[in-house]
């Protein structure tokens, strides 16, 4: 049933009664809250449980709090944090240091999440900064060197993890080499396929930590295949499932972007061929189109 795999946007502050109605009668496997979502911290565990209460499960409740310019809800702790990137320059002034002021922030975070009603993060960025990239992740990277990335995504990762929300990896298999932005057009890596794989390493070694849910790339890896990666048996199945030895959820990243299409229900029928577990409609014009369907 396709609605067991979606993570749904919500229109506003509160459920219309068409929501209402998806989530009784066909209920996803979450939803995702942006800043059209949140006013308060009272509104937002409001609607959150609203929304449980509709389905009558514990439905996940998602959110995109990486730190810096990602931040969904304007009061503290979330609009108070730093870059990923700033805890890049700080690593290589002293690692240690940097590795528990990561794990600090991230467990504050988590801590403030799970009061809210939230159950994941997306979070942390695990691509590599490449200088020539598009800046759409820039200082969302941790930096780019793998060890330096692998450090301090860990201790991101550990922080939510132990402050009782889990963590979603992003975005398989690396953004940072992209040269356009996937909300608006189709980014293409020509780097060598074993470029790509090396860059990868912060994921397979996260997956070994624990980290349990991965968000795939809307990004054209040419050197592999045409398909964009969220699509992509070879990336979803091949490389995560078999190579990497990945056993959690796989999420398509948002399937309202360009970077996947402009039919919604099309690009969730294909995430879903390819493997992916939990399918991201982040707008309310795609959770329309993609329940119209249903």
């Amino acid at each position: 049933m396709m609605h067991e795999h979606l993570i749904i946007g919500l229109e506003g502050l509160q459920l219309t009664s068409q929501e209402r109605t998806w989530l009784k009668e066909k209920p996803p496997l979450g939803v995702i809250l942006f800043a059209r979502n949140t006013a308060s911290p009272e509104q937002v565990k409001a609607l959150l449980a609203e929304v449980r209460a509709c389905t009558g499960r514990a439905t996940w409740a998602a959110i995109d709090e990486e730190g810096g310019r990602v931040n969904r809800m304007p009061w503290a702790p979330f609009n108070e944090r730093r870059h990923a990137a700033e805890y890049g320059v700080m690593y290589e002034r002293n690692a240690g240091t940097a590795i528990q002021a990561a794990y600090q922030d991230s467990f504050v975070a988590g801590e403030a999440l799970k009061e809210l009603g939230f159950t994941h993060n997306c979070a942390p960025v695990l691509d590599l900064f490449h200088a020539d990239g598009h800046d759409i992740i820039g200082k969302r990277s941790y930096g780019a060197d793998v060890a330096q990335v692998v450090a301090l995504a860990t201790a991101c990762m550990r922080g939510l993890h132990d402050a009782g929300i889990e963590a979603v990896g992003k975005h398989f298999p690396g953004h940072g080499r992209a040269n356009a932005d996937s909300h608006v057009a189709v980014p293409q890596v020509s780097a060598p396929l074993a470029t790509i794989l090396d860059e990868a390493e912060p994921f397979y070694s996260l997956f070994r930590e624990g980290l349990k849910h991965v968000m795939t790339a809307h990004v054209v890896y040419s050197d592999a295949v045409k398909d964009v990666a969220t699509v992509s048996p070879f990336w979803v199945r091949h490389v995560l499932r078999e190579r990497m030895s990945f056993f959690g959820c796989v999420w398509s990243d948002d399937l309202c972007m360009k970077g996947v299409g402009e039919d919604v229900p099309s690009a969730a029928d294909a995430a879903l061929k390819a493997g992916c577990d939990a399918l991201l409609v982040c707008f309310p014009e795609g959770v329309q189109a993609v329940y119209a369907q249903l």
